[in-house]
């Protein structure tokens, strides 16, 4: 008899993924641990492997379907099955016992549950099989007056947070933690606020002015569309710029460059940079905090995580760098180049982008000469690079000297103006500066 699999937990909270890969066919033989099937999250694309050596009896999920955790993906015959002899068998019933022995219903619900409430929604497996409704039910419609108010002004209809599961004695914090979830299941499959929906104009006709053809947002663009929408319309954003002198930092990474390539080390600008941002950091333990919007409160991390945006052909990734501050040049060197090839052929995994306290964008390759970027939430600041241009530059302010070529590096600081004030951020661009202009300072910080 064949056993129906789920598909895993995909990272945390309820994370809607696409089927991107069908990597086994139907007939096949697997062994535990082999790859069935690739899922596209708005992190990364995650192999899902197979919990039994069998073979496939049915896949239950196709090509390019949205999926999300708890769902049946696949029938498995175990490989003892197929090699006893079948015509033993002489009914179509199943076996009394799989239902304790499959696979699929011993494994644990990773769903997120919090104080025993409800997946918002949710009637299916929680659900009771008894027709008849039962005595709880009227007990679970138990709610006073404030608590029915509550529920009409955030339209939860009582009885479905009932028939989802929740039993006893509604109060106000069941209701908001069921429309919270209800809510937040729409915006993953939306990409867009309810509010927004409402307020957008219809899109006008592209086809009446030529040919269009419609391509499907991917994961990680729709989660860039909500996280972006997001921290642009709660986040106050302020900016600071400033042009750096990196002529030093520059001719002292072209002098080692060569040696720490034998290393298997790519000595890259956004890897210093990425150190002196850790260093400046520490000095300045504002703008690596995280603002807590709910209990109003700052948080300050006493921890150093950077992450890199990354550039990839299935849109903007940011793998994280964990505890710079600990981290030698030639290791955040090797991180980078790790994690940046890992995040362009989709084997960046979800913890590899989580836990950043600032974030580094740098554009100068590209040959942007400034920008203007947007607070990665939780973070409370990000730096955005431009490219270095040669300008005749005036050492020490002493005009009557013939001016000398220096590089200079455009750097612009977005933060959120609650937590950081101007003058704060003004701070940390000073030390960042000093540190880019006396590359010294870094090796005895």
């Amino acid at each position: 008899m064949a056993n129906i699999f789920k598909i895993p937990e995909l990272g945390d909270g309820d994370i809607i993924g696409i089927v991107v890969a069908m990597v086994a066919n139907i007939g096949d033989t697997v062994s535990c641990g082999d790859t069935l099937i690739e899922v596209e999250t708005e992190k990364a694309i995650l192999e899902v492997p197979a919990e039994i050596d069998g073979v496939i009896d049915a896949f239950l999920v196709s090509l390019d379907q949205e999926i999300k955790e708890g769902e049946d993906f696949i029938s498995i015959k175990p490989l003892a099955a197929t090699v006893a002899a079948e015509p033993a068998r002489t009914d179509d019933s199943e076996p009394k016992q799989e239902e304790s022995t499959a696979p699929s219903e011993v494994r644990e619900d990773n769903s997120t549950i919090t104080d025993n409430q409800p997946l918002a929604g949710d009637t299916g497996d929680r659900q009771s099989h008894n027709t008849t409704p039962p005595e709880s039910s009227k007990q679970c419609l138990a709610a006073g007056p404030a608590t029915r108010r509550l529920a009409r002004e955030l339209g939860v209809d009582l009885s479905e947070l009932c028939s989802s599961g929740y039993h006893g004695r509604i109060d106000k914090t069941a209701v908001k933690a069921f429309a919270k979830k209800a809510l937040s299941q729409k915006q993953v499959r939306s990409g867009i606020s309810s509010t927004q929906a409402l307020t957008l104009p219809p899109l006008p006709d592209l086809s009446a002015f030529g040919p269009i053809t419609h391509q499907p947002m991917s994961a990680i663009q729709k989660a860039t569309c909500r996280n972006v929408n997001h921290a642009a319309t709660r986040i106050p954003h302020a900016w600071l710029q400033r042009r750096i002198d990196i002529t030093e930092l520059e001719r002292g990474r072209r002098q080692h460059k060569t040696r720490l390539k034998s290393e298997d080390c790519t000595l890259t600008l956004s890897a210093l940079l990425a150190k002196i941002i850790g260093l400046a950091c520490a000095q300045h333990p504002i703008i690596n905090s995280c603002m807590d919007e709910q209990n109003d409160k700052i948080l300050f991390r006493e921890h150093i995580n950077v992450g890199i945006a990354v550039d990839t052909p299935r849109g903007l990734l940011v793998p994280v760098i964990d505890d710079i501050s600990s981290k030698s040049v030639k290791d955040i060197a090797r991180l980078i180049s790790k994690l940046s090839e890992k995040a362009r052929t989709g084997k960046l995994q979800p913890a590899e982008m989580k836990g950043g306290s600032i974030t580094l964008s740098n554009l100068g390759g590209i040959g942007v000469s400034g920008l203007f970027p947007i607070v990665n939430w939780p973070e409370v600041a990000i730096l955005g690079i431009g490219a270095g241009e040669w300008q005749p530059t005036y050492i020490g302010g002493d005009i009557s000297a013939a001016p000398e070529p220096r590089l200079m590096m455009s750097l612009t600081l977005a933060f959120d103006h609650r937590v950081i004030n101007g003058a704060d951020g003004a701070r940390f661009v000073d030390t960042i500066a000093e540190l880019c202009e006396n590359p010294f300072l870094v090796l005895v910080s």
